[in-house]
């Protein structure tokens, strides 16, 4: 179970970021407004969103908020923000669901098609656990990849109600390393070939939903009484 990550403060920053690792010149494109006209409409939206943190370099992502992602649409890739997290009825208070297990969306028709027809990538520079150390504490623990600056985890969207995207992360059995973490990981996806997964069929991308086999580091972090 993941449910807070560290992404970028600023999506002109995270654009440059994943340019410089994976290649791909991305656009930045709000769903509501998009003016195709513009030539300096990635700056315009990019100061319009992140003007409040404009400072700040990296962003921990949390539920509800609006999280950059890499969404896909006529054959073109861009970032845009969607909110973390699918309340199917908040009217009747559902349950917010923020990660989508990959045996569930292999299982239930209603998730796999979901997952294929709106798909999404969250880039993430690392992502928190929290591990039970005893006596109801637990350790809040950072998780990243070896020698990776970012690393690309499938998600899935839906428009509510009042048309917001909400979206979830996909996540899988943890492997050797995330074992003694927790019993849940996010999928992170293999460098190689990355954005295949906006164009590959829904069977293909559901046996990519496996546990990463690379090298990763974690990071524990004081608790508030270790702090003071």
């Amino acid at each position: 179970m993941c449910r807070q990550f560290i992404t970028a403060g600023k999506l002109s920053r995270l654009r440059k970021i994943i340019e410089e690792v994976y290649n791909e010149d991305l656009k930045i494109r709000l769903f509501e407004e998009i003016d195709k006209d513009e030539e300096d409409l990635e700056e315009e939206i990019d100061e319009e969103l992140d003007d409040e943190r404009k400072y700040k370099r990296d962003y921990e992502a949390i539920l509800t908020h609006d999280i950059p992602v890499i969404s896909y649409d006529a054959g073109e890739k861009f970032i845009t923000k969607m909110k973390w997290g699918i309340r199917f009825s908040p009217e009747k208070k559902s349950p917010l669901i923020f990660n989508s297990r990959d045996d569930t969306i292999a299982a239930k028709p209603f998730w796999k098609n979901t997952f294929d027809k709106n798909r999404i990538l969250i880039p993430m520079f690392g992502f928190y656990e929290w591990q039970d150390i005893g006596q109801k504490r637990k350790l809040k623990t950072k998780i990243t990849l070896t020698g990776r600056k970012i690393f690309l985890v499938p998600g899935l969207y839906r428009k509510n109600k009042e048309s917001i995207n909400e979206f979830t992360l996909i996540t899988t059995s943890p492997n050797t390393f995330m074992k003694k973490i927790h019993t849940r990981m996010p999928v992170i996806l293999d460098d190689k070939n990355v954005f295949n997964y906006f164009t590959d069929s829904a069977d293909e991308n559901l046996e990519k939903l496996k546990p990463i086999k690379a090298e990763m580091e974690m990071e524990e972090l004081p608790t508030p009484e270790q702090r003071t």
